[in-house]
């Protein structure tokens, strides 16, 4: 080469000497990108060293060299893996970006190069700052390139890429629907045949597949497939570049086999990934990616086949793929799951013991990969203990869940928005009531089970009960720090309370909901530094839980795991487990069914109140002491906390109502429901506060009569007329007819009481969607996520009564654990009580229902224990009173089944009276 002459020819001490070996390096990096030989690039970085130690600190080239020589040791991390490298890298470029002045023409460089390098710091060790440091710096490269530059597409190109990392770490759809936007954008700049729009073709065409991973669109997949064979046809055999090519397409491939079942489309995934594997040199880091997906699709082949030398292939790429994978790599735990889950396949079909040890030795090193994300170390702690189980290692299953139960909150984090949360959460339906049972199976505490059913349950909630938590003391002692924990959580409610769904994927301002995110957990780690805060925000102690209770009212906690079901009993003085050994999970499943069905007869519905009697209800109360109705003075108060699929039952209601006796929960205490124990110490500080705060004592009544696109009810507008003839002219009050959402919302503020007497609808599929239905609920819907968002804690009012259908229901089995619907929305929002009901109600009834509780309210003084009170005399009301023998109430419910051999009664029909329920204090 002539540069190498002409080094050779200039005199060591000659400054001229810098352009030559300069010169020098760039060909060598040139021939390298092309050809991929080691040896140049070695030798690339060797002539920058020597060019950078020639130069004075001051000269005006020493800041682009630093970049160049960073922008090398990147290279040849990427293609050896040595993290020394790495750290060098970082070094020498962030030096470069500190000497770089406002406006200098290589600025945007050198920031799209640290932000590169902080990427793949991310990728190596799996920590999320790297990756929020990468995303700002490239952001900020982007700014600084003008419109016009040529660099501006290859920046953009590393910002989609990026942005797609943070999605598959943390599952925030914004980011991967950015990372198209800008990638397609950056794509759409670059001339044909330009190398970087080959490289953004295939960049593309691995996040539209990733698309179709998460929200099955079939015309994503069949984009992918298009981009990544644009680019890999583009692409020479010999580049170095095919092979991570050759990978996505063969990965597509084996997507769209998994989908349509074409035999082809896997034969073919297979041939490219043998070629992407033989094209990698061996010591390539990208290689144990192209293994792990050819062991994945030799067993995508032995499950169509049943052939078993298939599945010895897997077992054995899967293992070379570990072979070439640090101890300590983020990748690892996926790929030891992968090998755990083929031992398991191979156990299952040949029954070798042997396999099975394997699979749960891959499983549990997996689990213990600090550096994995968070959602694989679940995966393989689900995997581990469902083979420990069946050996009945419960000192084991339990250690293990417990340690999948603290990943939870990592997994649904506070920078995710709801419906990301959701989705993120429903992948581990049942982790916190498994663990809680392994706990006791274990031998461990009722505080230990309760602990982890607080940490592992409701995680969407107790994320949003932390921010709003009490601060007086804090703000007393540490003002500073509680400052800026206020501002932090403030910043992410106002990110986070309307992302109602990802419509704005070309928003120009890059979001700081995950930066923040990292800020207020750091900042809740100092305060738990600081003296008598070390508890701040943890889940309740056992002192704590026992101060929950009081002796005429306890919390009942019902946990249900396939293999044993329990009542956890917290009472003042103490806290204690009853087996319940007469309840199973696959009845609770049958009979949720016919819950949900809403075509259960009125004899079916006595029937299923009798049994909830028998194996719950009955043996809670005896233990409680609670064995006789009421005649005169207090009555007892239970808190019931449901867990799992027992949420859609009305434990409220159980007993035997068609015999006289005492034999009912409704004829011996009063109930209440809570999600779990957090919400309600939440709602006991919002009675403190309410208490120290100005009173604020405004009733809203709110009426639909008539709604676009339902059912009219008839009774709506006289249930808020007949309460405002009730409540007392000392009670100022706002009526509302049909209104629109925004004149709900600005009549809340300030509210003592809400009531809504209208129709509620459950989302089938998204709770945080659920809506109370007003004038403009088909454009401006009143959701759950809007509920939740009102600050109306800071001052709590008395009471939401949503009087609609099914506002304490959730139609979605796998987020039952948390407690996301309407009831809960307006709990969190503020509200001290609740009423609402578990499905469908009477329109002509809820009049009836709502008069009695507020009757009773009224007499009390409107006291907090006066709620669940007048509900529950209310429900005595509509069963037919005490003696069960008034004349039922006159209704209407479309969902009822009458016939001849199930003939109305007397008493009056579960289906209206047992929907109603009480959360709160």
């Amino acid at each position: 080469m002539f540069q190498e002459l002409g080094v050779a020819a200039t005199p060591l001490n000659d400054l001229n000497r810098f352009s030559s070996l300069g010169n020098l390096s760039n060909m060598l990096s040139l021939r390298f990108e092309r050809t991929g030989d080691l040896g140049d690039l070695q030798q690339a970085i060797l002539q920058y060293e020597e060019a950078v130690a020639t130069l004075p600190l001051d000269h005006p080239t020493r800041l682009v060299s630093m970049n160049n020589l960073g922008a090398l040791l990147c290279e040849r991390f990427k293609r050896t893996g040595c993290f020394n490298d790495l750290e060098q890298a970082i070094l020498r470029i962030e030096e470069a970006v500190a000497a770089s002045p406002l406006g200098h023409p290589d600025q945007a460089s050198t920031m799209n190069n640290l932000g590169g390098i902080h990427g793949l710091r991310f990728k190596r060790t799996g920590d999320l700052d790297h990756l929020q440091q990468s995303i700002l710096w490239t952001e900020k490269a982007i700014t600084a390139t003008p419109h016009d530059h040529s660099d501006r597409a290859a920046t953009m190109l590393n910002l989609g890429l990026l942005l797609q990392w943070r999605f598959e770490r943390t599952e925030d759809f914004d980011d991967l629907q950015r990372a198209i936007v800008v990638s397609e954008e950056a794509v759409a700049t670059l001339p044909l045949h330009h190398p970087q729009r080959l490289v953004g073709m295939n960049n593309l065409g691995g996040m539209l597949g990733v698309r179709f991973q998460r929200a099955g669109d079939f015309d994503d997949l069949q984009q992918a497939i298009k981009r990544i064979e644009e680019a890999l046809t583009a692409t020479p055999h010999s580049h170095p570049d095919r092979a991570n090519r050759l990978n996505n397409l063969s990965q597509a491939l084996s997507w769209r086999f998994e989908r349509r079942g074409n035999f082809d489309d896997l034969e073919r995934a297979i041939l490219q990934c043998k070629e992407a594997v033989a094209a990698f040199p061996h010591d390539h880091p990208n290689r144990a990616l192209a293994l792990s997906n050819l062991g994945w699709m030799y067993t995508s082949r032995f499950k169509q086949t049943g052939d078993t030398d298939h599945l010895q292939q897997s077992i054995l790429r899967t293992k070379e793929a570990l072979a070439a994978t640090a101890h300590d790599h983020p990748e690892r735990a996926s790929l030891l799951n992968n090998l755990g889950n083929r031992h398991i396949l191979r156990y299952n079909h040949l029954q070798t013991s042997d396999d099975r040890e394997k699979a749960i030795e891959a499983f549990r090193e997996a689990i213990g990969l600090q550096s994995a994300t968070p959602s694989s170390r679940i995966i393989a702690a689900l995997r581990a203990t469902s083979l420990l189980e069946e050996d009945q290692n419960w000192a084991d299953v339990s250690e293990i869940t417990k340690i999948a139960v603290s990943l939870l909150s990592r997994v649904s984090s506070r920078s995710l928005g709801q419906k990301d949360q959701q989705y993120v959460i429903k992948m581990f339906t049942g982790v916190a009531t498994r663990a809680a049972a392994a706990a006791l199976q274990a031998g461990k505490s009722a505080v230990d089970a309760i602990q982890l059913l607080e940490l592992g349950r409701g995680v969407i909630a107790n994320l949003q009960i932390e921010t709003r938590t009490d601060l007086t003391d804090l703000r007393k002692h540490y003002p500073e720090i509680a400052k800026i924990f206020e501002q932090l959580r403030d910043e992410l409610d106002s990110s986070n309370s309307f992302s109602l769904a990802h419509t704005d994927p070309k928003a120009p301002q890059p979001s700081r909901r995950h930066t923040t995110s990292l800020e207020l957990d750091k900042t809740i780690d100092q305060i738990r530094e600081l003296p008598n805060f070390h508890r701040f925000l943890l889940p309740p102690t056992a002192n704590e839980l026992m101060m929950a209770a009081t002796q005429q009212q306890p919390i009942v906690v019902i946990n249900c795991s396939s293999f044993r079901c329990d009542a956890i009993l917290i009472q003042h003085n103490g806290i204690t487990v009853l087996n319940l050994s007469n309840l199973f999970l696959p009845d609770l499943v049958e009979k949720a069914a016919l819950l949900k069905s809403h075509s259960f007869t009125r004899h079916q519905m006595f029937d299923l109140l009798d049994w909830l009697w028998d194996v719950v209800a009955c043996p809670v109360l005896e233990r409680l002491g609670f064995r006789e109705s009421v005649a005169t003075g207090e009555w007892p108060h239970i808190c019931w906390i449901p867990t799992g699929i027992l949420c859609v039952f009305p434990i409220h209601a159980a007993g035997y109502h068609r015999k006289a006796g005492s034999r009912t929960v409704l004829d011996r205490v009063v109930s209440s429901y809570s999600p779990s124990i957090k919400a309600l110490l939440y709602g006991r500080r919002n009675e403190v506060r309410r208490h120290q705060g100005q009173a604020a004592d405004k009733t809203v009544l709110v009426s639909m009569g008539t709604t676009p696109g339902v059912s009219n009810l008839a009774f709506a507008e006289k249930e808020t007329i007949e309460l405002n003839s009730l409540l007392p002219a000392s009670i100022p009050r706002v009526t509302l007819r049909e209104p629109q959402k925004d004149v709900v919302l600005a009549a809340l503020d300030g509210c003592s009481i809400f009531h809504f007497a209208g129709h509620g609808q459950s989302h089938h599929s998204d709770p945080s969607m659920s809506t109370l239905l007003l004038t403009d609920w088909q454009t401006h819907p009143l959701t759950v996520q809007h509920l939740v968002a009102m600050k109306l804690y800071e001052n709590p009012p008395l009471l939401a009564y949503l009087s609609a259908c099914s506002t304490g229901d959730n139609r979605d089995i796998e987020l039952l654990d948390e407690g996301i619907h309407l009831m809960s929305a307006c709990q969190l929002a503020g509200f001290r009580h609740v009423i609402g009901s578990l499905w469908e109600v009477s329109d002509k009834h809820c009049v009836d229902a709502a008069k009695d509780v507020y009757n009773t309210m009224i007499k009390a003084g409107m006291s907090d224990a006066s709620v669940s009170l007048g509900l529950h005399n209310a429900v005595m009301n509509l069963r037919g009173g005490r003696d069960r023998t008034a004349t039922a109430r006159e209704g209407r419910n479309a969902r009822l089944i009458e016939t001849e051999d199930n003939p109305p009664s007397n008493i009056g029909d579960p289906s209206i009276w047992a929907a109603y329920i009480h959360m709160g204090i």
